[in-house]
């Protein structure tokens, strides 16, 4: 019982320690890791088929197992080549600049940088052309010395102070590094020039060229600028005419419309005043005419009424018309009545008497005392009037 107990508490820690020797073991005899930045080259050295696999392999874990696999490791990223006198932290080796003899016989040292790249997939075609190591660093850098013998030996003098030519013989030299490396699984990213120097006789027949070419170019410029200057002076003279000019225009401008404008204001007046008046004049026109034409209508109107009024006048009413007068301007202290021969409470016959027909048309009233009453009529009226007796 003891003894079951202490092998089930070991027997866990154990095994776990077997696999860890196990997985140590495998990863050291039978994977290999590829980095990220690395491309692997896998070559079968003992078995049916044997060379080099023709693939490249990638970032991860493969099979390596050991006396079979052999595996080669290569930079998978952007490279740099830099031929300087000085070289920064750029190149992983010190290497010295690019020494060219010029087509007119000067040294000049060249720091360039050359940016290259294994071509993907031909990783493998690397490792079968030019073997294991890296002796294609070495190739890049011998075409790259190569090349820039041959490109920057062409430029003179004058060449080698001017950056755009500079441009072009880096241009030129990428081209030809593209063309030499291509074949040998490399491809060129840039080719970039820092900086030529030249001997010191070199450099100080530059420097002079170089101060010449400035004076006649500051010459120049003075010269432009003076004849600018005159044509900046004339301008400006032509300029203040113009503007004088646009102002003398501007203040006619103003005056004409100023004049045309009260013209206007004046013809537009009188056009107004002779409205008015002429509509003054109609409506004094109409005023008359309605007023004369009241006039007119109240004198026809009176006249038919006066002719109504003798019509009426002329009938029954006309007789009563009149007696109705004759009593009221009768003067009773003229006139002797009697009382035997005249009622007067009865004034039918009263009527009758003073001028008023009968039913029959007939006057009752003799031609004597109409007459007497025709004459009462006419007499005028007396402030006192008698009372009858």
């Amino acid at each position: 019982m003891h003894i079951g107990k202490f092998t089930a508490k070991y027997i866990i820690p154990i095994g776990i320690l077997v696999f860890i020797a196990i997985f140590v073991i495998g990863v050291k005899f039978f994977v290999i890791k590829v980095g990220v930045d690395q491309v692997g080259v896998r070559t079968i050295i003992w078995g049916v088929k044997r060379g080099i696999v023709q693939r490249d392999y990638g970032p991860g874990w493969h099979r390596a197992i050991t006396a079979i696999d052999q595996w080669d490791l290569y930079d998978g990223t952007v490279q740099t080549l830099e031929l300087a006198k000085e070289p920064s932290r750029i190149g992983h080796d010190e290497r010295r600049e690019a020494a060219i003899r010029t087509a007119d016989d000067y040294d000049v040292s060249v720091d360039m940088i050359v940016k290259y790249q294994i071509k993907e997939g031909e990783a493998w075609k690397l490792r079968q052309d030019l073997g294991t190591g890296e002796r294609y660093k070495v190739i890049v850098e011998n075409e790259t010395r190569d090349v820039a013998r041959s490109i920057f030996g062409r430029m003179v003098e004058r060449d080698l102070y001017n950056p755009d030519e500079k441009r072009k013989r880096a241009e030129e030299c990428k081209i030809q590094l593209m063309e030499r490396l291509s074949p040998r699984h490399v491809n060129i990213i840039d080719v970039l020039i820092l900086e030529m120097r030249f001997d010191p006789q070199l450099e100080r027949k530059i420097k002079n060229i170089k101060l010449a070419e400035l004076d006649n170019v500051l010459n120049k410029s003075k010269a432009l600028a003076a004849e600018q200057r005159g044509i900046t002076q004339t301008i400006e003279a032509d300029t203040e005419a113009l503007a004088q000019k646009i102002v003398g225009d501007k203040e006619r401008a103003i005056t004409v419309l100023d004049a045309e404008t009260t013209k206007t204001t004046i013809e537009l007046l009188a056009e107004a005043d002779k409205y008015l008046v002429q509509k003054k004049a109609e409506a004094d026109l109409y005023k008359q005419q309605r007023i004369a034409d009241g006039t007119l209508l109240i004198k026809k109107s009176q006249a038919e009424g006066e002719g109504l009024r003798r019509e009426a006048l002329s009938g029954l009413g006309g007789d009563i018309i009149i007696a109705m007068e004759a009593a009221r301007n009768m003067n009773l202290a003229d006139v002797n009545i009697s009382s035997l021969d005249l009622n007067l409470l009865d004034v039918d016959d009263m009527a009758t008497r003073l001028g008023v027909t009968d039913t029959r048309g007939i006057l009752r009233v003799d031609p004597k005392t109409f007459k007497q009453i025709q004459e009462m009529l006419n007499q005028p009226k007396t402030p006192d009037t008698a009372k009858p007796k």
